[in-house]
């Protein structure tokens, strides 16, 4: 429709990244090798522009791979916890709708009541600057998960590419305090048209999942899988970890890495007993989180739509596929 829209040109836009990096960690899509990847940036001129999404979230720089949790030290006959502290703001610009989206659903476990302190902290100092898809990638299906290619939901900044530069929706306090009105000009550039998405019938999946909970559907899935784990590492929304304490110079670290339902002894329990020792058990925990435990717990899909874990799988097993073939797995139990 008619009317202003605020406005930035790509010349101001890099000079105000610029001035974001004075102070803070910026972190955008850079080209390596074959890649896309988010990474910490020195020089803006090294951020990549011509990409559709990048290979792997950037979930990593608000909940890293491997982090310090807390340092015990001995102390005066007692211990003395020394919690880690995160240093620095993070900006992290360029991120897709998606993958705010996927922010959001790390947010509901982590932050629930008892919220985890670290994850609050690198979320309090994290400020997510989003570009709306104008193009989509062959494997993504947001608008089937309840996102979209210009979803602001979970942004603080989001950017439409318009001519010479981008429309600008500041959305948050925190959007507001890196990116203020004085850095802004008006335009009355029209919206451009969002991405067009493929669609998976994903409604009401959760339902059918239960139902098929208990189908050879799963084994004769699992057959296929390697244990690699690249699904969960390449997945926005996958948070689960391992602990372990490692001794440091006369203290003891407490670290959090992350780990996968995928690889065998996962749930494996003091005494040696594993719950879910088969592969097929485990498949399906996968999707079961995604589409039925996570849902019914916190009301959103815990699958963003994406597609990384579809590029990535090595012996091809698509979730699209899943979704698809559990409406009609579930159709039979009725």
């Amino acid at each position: 429709g008619g009317g202003m829209s605020k406005f930035i040109s790509k010349k101001d836009l890099s000079s105000w990244l610029a001035r974001v990096r004075e102070g803070r960690r910026l972190v955008a899509p850079v080209k390596v090798g074959d890649l896309v990847l988010f990474k910490e940036i020195d020089r803006v001129e090294d951020i990549a522009s011509d990409y559709v999404n990048t290979d792997m979230s950037p979930k990593e720089f608000f909940f890293p791979p491997t982090e310090v949790l807390f340092s015990m030290e001995k102390k005066d006959g007692g211990v003395a916890l020394v919690p880690a502290k995160v240093e620095r703001d993070t900006v992290i610009f360029g991120i897709r709708p998606c993958d705010a989206k996927g922010a959001i659903a790390l947010d509901k476990p982590f932050l629930q009541d008892p919220a985890d302190p670290l994850y609050r902290e690198h979320r309090d100092k994290t400020y997510l600057v989003g570009v709306a898809c104008l193009k989509a990638c062959a494997e993504c299906f947001c608008s089937s998960m309840g996102g979209g290619p210009d979803d602001p939901a979970g942004l603080d900044v989001m950017l439409t590419e318009a001519g010479d530069g981008y429309l600008v929706q500041v959305l948050t306090d925190k959007g507001k305090a890196i990116l203020p009105d004085s850095a802004l000009s008006e335009s009355s550039a029209a919206k451009p048209k969002a991405a067009e998405v493929s669609r998976v019938p994903a409604e009401g999946v959760n339902k059918k999942l239960r139902q098929s909970f208990d189908d050879p559907y799963w084994g004769r899935l699992a057959d296929r899988c390697l244990h690699c784990n690249m699904c969960s590492y390449v997945c926005p929304t996958c948070y689960c970890f391992d602990i372990r304490d490692y001794p440091n110079k006369g203290q003891s670290d407490r670290v959090r890495s992350w780990e996968s339902c995928q690889s065998a002894g996962f749930t494996k329990i003091a005494g040696g007993h594993d719950p879910r020792a088969n592969k097929g058990i485990r498949m399906r925990q996968r999707f079961a989180h995604k589409l039925l435990y996570f849902p019914e717990e916190f009301g959103v899909s815990h699958c963003i739509g994406c597609g990384r874990c579809v590029k990535s799988c090595p012996v091809n097993i698509d979730i699209r596929e899943i979704i698809q073939d559990v409406q009609k797995l579930g159709a039979k139990g009725e």
